[in-house]
């Protein structure tokens, strides 16, 4: 059945909602929200049903709501656009639902209906799931309490789906809350409504529909105060630190609906007076962590331009002669680098930042002194690695994390062994992690961050690097390209993009021709380039790992060139085989990446890697990082990774690949800017492939990113 194409058409094509036994999960995206599946209508029509179904897994019932349509290449499918979770009824059903239970197989699942009925089953389990299942045979003691917990874990669960769906919240929430909150989630959900807004992707909306079922006043304090909050996270997603006292009450408002304007300012008042904002006398309003991050880190960085240089380094010549002579911007960068305990190096792609950082260290090493280089993700570590000849780490290991400590390197433990502390990629920082980074540099360490300014703004709120510029810290901005990296394509079509100018593809007799434009029109002419190139033409061509050495990127995760239809299509033509790890979506062997902090598993935000085993006796996953290390995950720690074998230009922000191809379409005309397509430019090492409509080239390069981010690292730094 998982193969079959739903070419008949259906019975009543204008139907909107059906009611369904679910068979199989033909496929789920690992983010746990789309999904298609296999399944069997009241009158025993087979249908495909699509939508946001990711939390139904084989066996159960669902009533969905929706609309029939025809797809052009997988046939009748019955988009989803509401839905119910149903408790399973045949037989078959319910002997599949009870297959999703760790460790109990058809043969097993058969003995349990047998023993109990097929009505009677769950219930039977749910009043003593030891007893029941510990009656199956061969079921030893250490497999029975994993089955134990399996079926517990889906009883709170199915508890749970009953409660929002009564209460008007979409079942697809379920899983994520109750990961989140556990044990007990009904109760603390029935208290406090509106905790449901910590969780990444369940926002205000449908916490205020839970709330409102539970008939919480519109003008309540909570939701107030929700609102006001929800409207400040919000921003942060936006690189906001802050946002203007009436630009807030709008967002809100906006958010609370209709009769909220007059009470938005009292609900930031009283925000104000329980100290979880802080609002100041020029009418900024910030969320009071955030702003006691940016306090701080501003303390660190005046700290460090006013103290007097610590390294004691006699006759610092310039070399003259040698495999690399500095220019005089160059040497400027060294030279500021050893007279003062804070500077920034800054450049584009082929104007010498890695050879300026390796005199620096060379320098160091030759005086006995120690350097310590540092990037925000492992892969840009590793260059730097290779590029500089000296060990590099990423930020969160040099500061050595511990799962239940945080930070272990601070002010108290600061880094050791490091009298200059280089960072690259720095224009990736956010106040968080620049905070905590200059919190950790000993009382003698200089500090020298590197990067370009000119790449996308960090995911995170701020834009460091460019404040501290403003701010006037001492600088060297590279602007020379010199002539060996001029030969490169990529390297010229970067900065005629940063220039606002299409890239001109004239190829000289000793050029390097590693940048290719192919003009395509449309969305699927696009795709079907891309995957070509991704898959068949450049691996072939150059030699290389389709999936370990060629990255796509495009600036958008929907729509027909989305990162979500793109990995679809590339994992089925380079993992088509790779064995599906129950519960997750993923499949072994497939290219994935980290997409939030898991402080616990020792894995950030942005690192990549291949899923290389599943052993279902433990449930657990082995990850092989790209810096090397392997590291054995938890299934149900896998709702952090996705796929990767296309990934935003966001996301690839401080990794490189030996091939990059991006999709330009003007189907993303909202995400196209000058900075975006500069960015993927510069992500690639050996090859870089533009596919695509050139009218949406000349959108992207003629339109430069103006959005303003509303932070004060640049004032307070220059407070007296």
């Amino acid at each position: 059945m998982q193969d079959r194409v739903q070419d008949a058409s259906p019975r009543d094509p204008a139907a909107g909602e059906l009611v369904a036994e679910v068979m199989n999960v033909r496929f789920t995206v690992p983010d746990g929200d789309f999904a298609v599946l296999d399944a069997v209508a009241e009158d025993g029509e087979q249908v495909v049903l699509v939508g946001a179904l990711g939390h139904v897994r084989e066996g159960e019932s669902v009533a969905v709501a929706g609309g029939w349509r025809s797809h052009a290449r997988h046939g009748w499918q019955f988009a989803v656009e509401r839905v119910r979770i149903c408790e399973p009824v045949s037989e078959a059903a319910v002997q599949s639902y009870l297959q999703s239970v760790k460790h109990i197989g058809p043969l097993a699942a058969a003995r349990l209906v047998d023993r109990f009925g097929a009505g009677e089953v769950i219930a039977a389990i749910d009043r003593d799931p030891e007893r029941a299942l510990g009656a199956l045979p061969g079921l030893g003691s250490r497999r029975l309490a994993a089955a134990v917990r399996s079926w517990r874990d889906q009883r709170e669960l199915r508890e749970l789906r009953l409660f929002l769906d009564t209460h008007g919240v979409d079942a697809a929430s379920a899983g994520r809350i109750a990961r989140h909150f556990g044990a007990g989630s009904i109760a603390r959900l029935q208290r406090e409504p509106y905790a449901i807004c910590e969780l990444e992707g369940i926002g205000f909306a449908t916490a205020d529909a839970l709330a409102r079922a539970l008939d919480t006043p519109l003008d309540a304090p909570d939701r107030l105060a929700a609102g006001v909050m929800h409207a400040l996270d919000q921003a942060q997603g936006d690189g906001h630190c802050h946002l203007p006292r009436g630009e807030l009450a709008q967002r809100a408002a906006r958010l609370l609906g209709g009769g909220a304007d007059d009470v938005v300012a009292d609900a930031i008042d009283m925000l104000a007076a329980r100290g979880r904002v802080v609002a100041d006398a020029a009418g900024r309003v910030a969320e009071a962590r955030l702003h006691a991050v940016e306090q701080r880190l501003a303390a660190h960085a005046r700290a460090l331009l006013h103290s007097d240089p610590a390294l004691e380094l006699a006759d610092v010549e310039r070399p003259r002669e040698g495999q690399f002579v500095p220019s005089d911007d160059q040497w400027r960068g060294v030279t500021q680098a050893l007279e003062h305990r804070l500077s920034i190096l800054t450049g584009g792609p082929g104007t010498g930042k890695s050879a300026t950082m390796r005199a620096l260290v060379d320098l160091l090493k030759d005086a006995k002194h120690r350097a310590r280089l540092c990037a925000p993700t492992g892969k840009a570590a590793r260059r730097l690695s290779e590029l500089t000849g000296a060990d590099a780490t990423t930020i969160h290991r040099l500061l050595e994390w511990a799962p239940d400590e945080g930070f272990t390197r601070d002010a108290s433990h600061p880094i050791e062994g490091c009298d200059v502390l280089i960072v690259d990629e720095a224009s990736m920082l956010s106040v968080h992690l620049a905070e905590a980074l200059l919190a950790a540099v000993g009382p003698r360490t200089h500090v020298l961050l590197v990067g370009d300014i000119d790449q996308l703004a960090p995911v995170g709120p701020g834009r460091v690097l460019e404040d501290l510029l403003a701010a006037e810290v001492p600088s060297t901005r590279l602007t020379e390209v010199f002539r060996q990296a001029a030969r490169s394509l990529i390297v010229r079509a970067a900065h005629a993009i940063n220039a606002g100018e299409l890239p001109e593809l004239v190829v000289g007799e000793d050029d390097v021709r590693d940048f290719f434009l192919i003009g395509r029109d449309g969305p699927q002419a696009i795709f079907d380039q891309v995957c070509e190139l991704a898959v068949t033409r450049l691996p072939g061509h150059y030699g290389l790992d389709p999936a370990a050495d060629v990255q796509v990127l495009a600036p958008m995760h929907k729509g027909p060139l989305g990162i979500d239809a793109l990995n679809s299509e590339l994992r089925a033509r380079l993992n088509p085989d790779g064995a599906p790890i129950p519960g997750s979506g993923l499949r072994v062997g497939d290219k994935v990446m980290q997409t939030r902090n898991s402080y616990e598993h020792d894995l950030f935000n942005g690192e990549r890697g291949v899923l290389l085993h599943h052993d279902p006796d433990g449930d657990r996953v082995m990850f092989a990082g790209e810096d090397g290390r392997r590291v054995s995950l938890p299934v149900d720690a896998l709702d952090t990774l996705k796929l990767a074998y296309a990934a935003t230009v966001h996301k690839a922000q401080g990794s490189q690949a030996r091939a990059i191809v991006v999709p330009i379409y003007r189907g993303h005309h909202i995400m196209l800017t000058r900075n975006l397509v500069y960015t993927a430019v510069t992500r690639a090492q050996d090859v870089c492939v533009v596919v695509g409509e050139r009218a949406a080239l000349q959108l992207a390069v003629r339109r430069a990113d103006a959005r303003l981010r509303y932070t004060r690292l640049r004032e307070l730094v220059a407070e007296a």
